[in-house]
């Protein structure tokens, strides 16, 4: 009896698992539907008129693909460019505006100077090795954000000596995925196979 049930609760396991992906996106979009409901309910109710509030959302949808145009063709946007500077003179949300930037740049690759390795480096101790993306340095100290799974926005900032680092050609989307899928997107196996160190 007892091997039933253990067979009938693995069945449903591997069932639940099986879904996890459609599970995973009818999540994102129940989030964008609400998402897109609560600021149509919210501009509704300053313009109290649909065909208002509709052309409203369609501008600032437009206004995005303008600002991602302009971005990506010529590098830099006016618009933008007029935000950056009313903000840097604004002491009370300067920093947090200017580190937003870098980190917004940085996901989205950014220019090219922006552009951040993924590394590998021992953490929490030594052979356990994860994925890191390096953000700065200065001389041999590099200093790496290590993002945790399945959210790669929050992790830790840690600082360690160069020389304790690995580098691979991971870019920032395919660490993503791998962190994201817990592992089970696993690009560029071989490469990191080979960077990691074969314990005696």
């Amino acid at each position: 009896m007892s091997m039933k049930i253990k067979l009938l609760l693995r069945y449903i396991f591997v069932g639940a698992l099986s879904l996890l992906p459609l599970i995973m996106v009818l999540t994102v979009v129940n989030y964008l539907e609400g998402l897109g409901v609560s600021a149509y309910l919210s501009l509704h109710d300053y313009t109290n008129s649909f065909e208002i509030t509709i052309a409203l959302m369609g501008a600032v949808v437009g206004l995005f693909a303008v600002l991602g145009y302009s971005i990506e063709k010529y590098g830099r946007s006016v618009f933008v460019a007029v935000i950056d500077r009313a903000f840097e003179k604004i002491p009370a949300i300067r920093s947090v505006y200017s580190v937003s930037k870098k980190l917004a740049s940085m996901l989205s690759g950014g220019e090219e100077g922006t552009k951040k390795e993924v590394v590998l480096v021992e953490y929490p101790k030594e052979n356990l090795w994860v994925p890191a993306y390096l953000l700065n340095r200065h001389k041999n100290i590099c200093v790496l954000f290590i993002p945790t799974s399945p959210n790669p926005t929050s992790g830790y900032t840690v600082l360690v000596d160069e020389s304790l680092i690995k580098k691979t050609t991971l870019t920032l989307q395919e660490a993503s995925s791998f962190i994201i899928s817990m592992g089970a997107d696993f690009p560029r196996k071989e490469e990191i196979a080979g960077l990691i160190p074969i314990a005696d």
